[in-house]
């Protein structure tokens, strides 16, 4: 896909460079032109971009239906002293993304060490015309490929005729004045995750300048502290986590307010809690996953994984009832594999819920090869990212995979063909592929906007099928990360 990459960040372009010589690329020395999995000629020389060892997939839905928000431009903006150290697929240092494919993939500089003690602690919210999220901190303290969802809710759902407070246990003032018409309740939110110990009650709007009074908590035995979130679209005041709440704090027309509390006996766990997947037979594979933890109160984390079997997936920010620390984990299955039932635990600190990936029955196995370039350039890209799939012509969810070093093991239906799609930068692009060896001919002749085909080769053998592919991309998209 992808001719050259020029990092404007000096640092990064010497890992680049120190990656494709020392590292991505040792192979290539032996023999630059040999598939170092098949041991084939190749045609393009390949560089591996792995290098950037940590990225954040943020996914966008719908908070009511579910569903990914698409055709709507939304603006994720990333707080927090760490923000500056996230990087676009071209290169650019930004903290503001947008897209309008309800997904975008971001890299973290990896010049940078995350660990326990140099954790990656950012906070997230995202905003559009027609949908806004509530803040959400999040803090990794290990490298690898981190999902993270994000429901956004749409505003034409919000019940902008009812004024005033709405179920918290304190009071709320605008302009000393409780149930004000400039205090606009607009939606519950307690659904959301601040990503701290606080927790979200209730979404409000302002519809004038002035002054918020929060006070005259009404039970502090159950509640350690109180108070609200502020997040303006415009140049507003902005507070968010991992902050304190505020109890008092003047704000302009068009905020957004979130009211939170802070339950007593809440307990951090430091150590979070490990999600390992693997093959009932050992064998390799991808998948991505959504997990449901459900804690002792009745309070839930969902979120989704993104899995080279045998994969360990560590779920951090984990904040349950120090009396009673019992959790139970969930795993669902995707398009791929059935999961094996769900795991009950005396507590989430440091353990580990192990789950068995079956593959679904009626599906073959397929390894894809997949190698990316621009045009006029004999250097292919091969790509450790997250990529989508589904049959030609369909109308289904897509399902996500992961690409490693540009290879994946799909578990797919035998002779049909597929859409496959990855995102660069909030955006989609798009080709096809046949499982059928008799079809190659037919699809090396057709050609897309976005791409055409160097080789594709579809090859059998007794134990499974190998499906390669040179990508080469239109020179537009190649502008785009150059």
């Amino acid at each position: 896909m992808i001719s050259k990459i020029q990092f404007r960040n000096v640092a990064l372009s010497g890992v680049l460079l120190i990656s494709v010589l020392l590292s991505g690329c040792q192979d290539m020395f032996k023999d630059p032109m040999t598939d170092k999995e098949t041991g084939e000629p190749v045609t393009l020389l390949l560089m591996d971009r792995n290098f950037i060892k940590t990225k954040i997939a943020v996914s966008l839905q719908d908070m009511d239906t579910e569903q990914k928000i698409t055709n709507e431009q939304v603006e994720i903006q990333f707080s927090g002293n760490d923000a500056a150290d996230l990087i676009n697929f071209g290169g650019y240092k930004n903290t503001i993304y947008n897209t309008n494919a309800g997904f975008i993939e971001v890299g973290h500089d990896p010049n940078i060490i995350v660990n326990s003690q140099n954790p990656i602690e950012l906070t997230v919210v995202a905003s559009s015309q027609n949908y806004i999220s509530a803040p959400q901190f999040v803090s990794y303290t290990s490298e690898g490929i981190k999902d993270l969802v994000i429901n956004m809710y749409r505003k034409s759902n919000l019940k902008s005729a009812n004024v005033g407070a709405y179920g918290e246990p304190f009071d709320i003032e605008y302009n000393g004045q409780l149930q004000s018409p400039n205090l606009v309740y607009q939606a519950d939110f307690s659904s959301y995750t601040t990503g701290t110990a606080y927790e979200y009650l209730n979404l409000y709007t302002t519809g004038a300048n002035g002054l918020l009074v929060c006070n005259n908590l009404k039970d502090n035995v159950l509640y350690a502290d109180y108070g609200v979130y502020v997040f303006s679209q415009s140049a507003g005041t902005n507070l968010m986590p991992p902050a304190s709440p505020t109890k008092n704090i003047a704000l302009q027309s068009g905020t957004y307010v979130y009211s939170t509390v802070l339950k007593s006996g809440m307990s951090k766990c430091d150590n979070g809690l490990t999600l390992h997947v693997e093959r009932a037979n050992g064998a390799t594979g991808t998948g991505v996953f959504d997990y449901l933890i459900t804690f002792s109160d009745g309070k839930t984390k969902s979120g989704k994984i993104s899995c080279t079997f045998p994969s360990d997936n560590l779920i951090e920010q984990l904040y349950y009832p120090a009396s009673n620390p019992a959790v139970k984990v969930e795993l669902m299955g995707d398009a791929q594999y059935d999961i094996s039932e769900a795991v009950n635990l005396n507590s989430p600190c440091g353990a580990k819920a192990s789950f068995v990936a079956t593959p679904k029955s009626n599906l073959k196995t397929y390894k894809l090869i997949t190698s990316y370039s621009c045009p006029n350039s004999s250097v292919g890209i091969s790509l450790s990212i997250l990529g989508e799939f589904r049959k030609k012509d369909s109308t289904d969810k897509w399902n996500s995979f992961k690409f490693i070093e540009g290879i994946s093991e799909l578990q797919l239906v035998a002779d049909s063909d597929y859409d496959f799609r990855i995102n660069i930068d909030g955006e989609y692009y798009n080709y096809t592929i046949p499982t059928n060896p008799d079809k190659v001919k037919s699809y090396l002749e057709n050609s897309g906007t976005d791409f055409t085909f160097r080789n594709l080769s579809v090859i059998s053998t007794a134990t499974s099928v190998t499906i390669k592919t040179d990508v080469q991309f239109s020179q537009a998209v190649c502008d785009l990360i150059q």
